[in-house]
């Protein structure tokens, strides 16, 4: 295992492919792992950096509490370890969350940011009633029930039915690197505290906000939000897409963010 000592933790991480560099960032309690449908197509391209967040997969569990100002700079420090000055950076879910942070704390760090499900603030414009509680339940379930009981809310209905199995086993190997209850808690209370509202209009770096339309967990007003208020920004619509559009709509979204980082690249990406 490769592990980066930063901020006083080990973080995990892996580096594919060459080029230009892209850090991954990923959502609530997730792995690097839930980068599957990417790093394949992104590291033909790019030099693909993909993380465990702190109390996530295999990087270190926390004794105590941090806000999304800690994780960001874990992500910039994860950069300096890594020798680089300046990365693409492409969050999903609270890795978006992370993602504002690091472009407003260490803004020379991001030369170009891609937002997706995203939100400046979760509680301003909330999940369903419906979504919080099937999440927060699902946390203390066993695997096959949490699947059940959560995959609406990352997957159509006509995609979830014919992928079911394909899903289902992407489940259990996310699972296996699944954080214990407390870590998984400790970064909830970071992601209910966030909020860059009043801040996001200072994001410099040119940037690519993309959701679906039919997002229950992180509604897409949202990321219509963070395309009005961020300067100069694009925004991407998956029509039917939900939380996991990354997955279900994986070639249209990972031709658009390629499709984005080649206007800002400073070298000429291979179509």
């Amino acid at each position: 295992m490769t592990k980066a000592s930063v901020n006083g933790i080990r973080i995990y991480y892996e580096v594919y492919g060459q080029g230009e560099p892209l850090l991954l960032i990923m959502g609530l309690g997730a792995s690097a792992l839930g980068w599957q449908s990417q790093i394949p197509t992104f590291s033909q391209h790019l030099r693909v950096i993909a993380y465990d967040n702190r109390d996530a997969g295999r990087s270190d569990k926390m004794a105590a509490g941090y806000c999304m100002a800690d994780m960001a700079d874990d992500a910039a420090a994860l950069l300096g370890h890594l020798d680089i000055d300046s990365a693409h950076v492409y969050g999903v879910s609270m890795g978006g969350m992370i993602a504002q942070e690091l472009a407003l704390r260490h803004p020379e760090r991001v030369h170009s940011l891609v937002l997706g499900c995203t939100s400046p603030c979760l509680l301003a414009i909330p999940p369903s009633e419906k979504a919080v509680r099937d999440i927060t339940e699902a946390e203390e379930l066993p695997v096959r029930e949490a699947f059940e009981r959560t995959a609406w809310m990352g997957y159509g209905d006509a995609y979830f039915a014919a992928s079911k199995d394909d899903l289902w086993l992407r489940a259990q190997a996310e699972a296996s690197l699944m954080p214990p209850l407390e870590a998984w808690r400790r970064q909830y209370a970071a992601v209910a505290e966030f909020d860059v509202r009043a801040r996001v209009d200072q994001i410099g770096a040119p940037t690519l906000v993309m959701t679906g339309d039919d997002d229950p967990l992180v509604p897409p007003e949202n990321s219509r939000f963070l395309a009005g208020c961020i300067p100069g920004a694009d925004l991407v619509v998956f029509p039917g897409g939900r939380h996991g559009f990354n997955v279900e709509f994986e070639e249209e979204s990972n031709a658009a963010v390629l499709d984005f980082i080649r206007r800002y690249s400073g070298v000429a990406l291979q179509r």
